[in-house]
Parts: C-alpha cells; structure tokens; sequence
C-alpha cells in the first residue's frame, strides 16, 4: 500500500479526533490548561503518529535526557534542524514537557504549528529585532521560573540542503541558557528528511539521534559557544551520514532492523 493513503486509513481518524476535541482547544487557550495535561496529550498522539510512520529510531546519550528528567532539571536543547518531522521526534522523545522557540511561519504548517501552540510554544519575528529580543527574554524568564524545558533551532531554519551538512549556527540561539545557567543539552538529528520524502513505503525507515552530555556554560561568550557547539553537531552528522550511505548501499530490506523505536 502506498505510504500516505495508508496513513490517512490507519492514523486519520484518531488525528481528527484528538484535534478537534483536545488540541485546538489548548492551543486557542493554553492558559486555561495545565502544561502537564497537554503535554501529554500532544505526545501521545506524535508516538502514535510516529509508530504509523514505520521509523526505526536509533536513540544514542538518552540517559542525559533521562537523568535531567528525573531531576526535574529545565534545560535548552539545541539541535540541528533537517525537517517538520524533527520537533514532532523530540516531542516523542522526551517523556517531560519540552515546548519550542520557533519562526513565525511554524504557525502555517498543519498540525505542527498547532501542536506548538498547544505547547505553549514562542514564535519569532525575524524581521522585527524588538519582538525577537522581548521573545527571548520571555524565554529566559520561562527558563528561570522553571516553567519548562525549550528547544531551539540554532541554524535558524529547516536545512533544506543536509547533503551539504550542518548551516552556521546563530550565537544569539545559546543567550538563554547562558543567562539563566540551566544546563545546554544538544542533540545531532540525521535522517529525518526521509519521514516525508516520496519514496516506496519501506517497512521501516531509519532516523538517528544523539545527545550530548549537559553543559554548563554559564557565563560563556555565545559568540564563541556557538562555533563550538557547531562542531560538535556536525562532526557527528558527518559520522550518521557515512552509517546511513552505508545501510542504503547494502539494502535496506536486507539490513536487520536496528535496535530503536518511538518511545
């Protein structure tokens, strides 16, 4: 069965559902509900769209995630940034709430503009300065108060050419975590393009993830974290780009699945 009639047959219905009973109503008034409560709702429902998409989800560091987790430490993740179906993985990922510090166009993409909504989520003006400084400060205030975990996108938007690897990373990306001294949490994501990608409707696809051990840069100069972090993210993209070349050359119906799944 081709892959996008077999989603909307298997995972439409319980999308529609939960949208128009559940998440529109927390993304109109995300004030009126506990962050916990649509937290939950949100993530149930990207695992359960998640599981349909048939991904093989190679995890590698999750004890960093999980050990923040259980402390209930709030941090900043920083991840490079390949496709739509990235936010939707950390979401899966992450069993505490996270939310997004996200451009203004996220607002138009269907479902996930609305599931950062729901989340609580902040939306940046590129072209306005004054609206983008006051949402980082926001962010930072959130941050301090222990209100949540966020997550940001340093290249600034979605790396539409990830043959090429991992774009610059924008130093005023780290200022929160740097100001407030919450821990910085990184994680190299590779592979994700394929999630949407028009291509035969394999059993499994595969999608890679690591994290980093915590940080605490506190006090650093972000204009030389950034450069700093950069390497780290891409030299680990250069090594998920060689395994994935690799498992595509031998087959990938021949390859044994790995040990992953979406949580």
């Amino acid at each position: 069965m081709l892959k996008y009639p077999r989603l909307v047959f298997t995972a439409g219905p319980r999308v529609l559902w939960d949208f128009a009973f559940f998440i529109n109503r927390y993304a109109r008034h995300p004030e009126r509900y506990p962050l916990e409560r649509r937290y939950a709702k949100v993530r149930d429902l990207i695992v359960f769209i998640a599981k349909h998409f048939r991904l093989d989800m190679k995890v590698e560091g999750l004890e960093y995630l999980r050990e923040l987790e259980e402390k209930n430490q709030k941090y900043l993740l920083v991840a490079d940034h390949l496709s739509y179906f990235d936010p939707l993985a950390l979401v899966a990922l992450s069993e505490k709430p996270i939310t997004f510090v996200a451009k203004k166009e996220a607002l138009k993409m269907p479902f996930i503009g609305t599931a950062i909504k729901a989340l609580g989520g902040i939306f940046l003006d590129r072209e306005d300065l004054r609206q983008s400084l006051l949402a980082m400060r926001e962010v930072e205030k959130n941050l301090k108060a222990g209100h949540c975990s966020y997550v940001i996108f340093p290249e600034g938007t979605r790396n539409k050419h990830p043959e090429n690897g991992v774009a610059p990373f924008h130093p005023g990306t780290f200022k929160a975590t740097v100001e407030t001294g919450v821990p910085l949490l990184t994680c190299t994501i590779y592979g994700t393009p394929l999630v949407f990608a028009k291509r035969p409707d394999y059993q499994r696809l595969p999608l890679e993830f690591t994290f980093e051990k915590p940080l605490d840069v506190s006090g650093e100069k972000t204009t030389e974290l950034a450069p700093r972090i950069y390497d780290i993210v891409a030299a680990q993209y250069a090594i998920d780009k060689a395994e994935e070349q690799e498992f595509f050359a031998k087959g990938l119906e021949k390859i044994p699945l790995r040990k992953g799944k979406v949580r």
